[in-house]
């Protein structure tokens, strides 16, 4: 009776042993991949810091490309430019004369 006591004590430590095994297995494939999603993580922040930083040089090239239209008077020139095709369809004669 001892014996079989002994022999499933020797089984219970061996399955005991190979779980602990297998689970310092897994332990250290969970460590490789948290260290990879960690690289990974700051690859990304750095992208996101381009971003932002190529972001604002180019909100920043459009708001001065926006100023230099507002300084030109656009309307002004529209009107003028409409003023000048109404001029030419309403006396189509003096625009032939013009252009000789």
């Amino acid at each position: 009776m001892a014996d079989e006591g002994m022999e499933l004590l020797q089984k219970k430590v061996q399955q005991a042993v190979t779980l602990i095994e297998k689970l310092r297995e897994e332990n250290n494939n969970l460590k490789d991949q948290i260290a990879e999603m960690e690289e990974l993580i700051q690859e990304m922040k750095q992208e996101v810091e381009l971003m932002k930083s190529e972001r604002s040089t180019i909100k920043g090239k459009i708001d001065n490309a926006v100023s230099m239209l507002d300084k030109v008077d656009v309307d002004n020139m529209l009107e003028d430019m409409a003023k000048e095709v109404k001029a030419e369809t309403d006396n189509p004669e003096s625009n032939k004369n013009s252009e000789k």
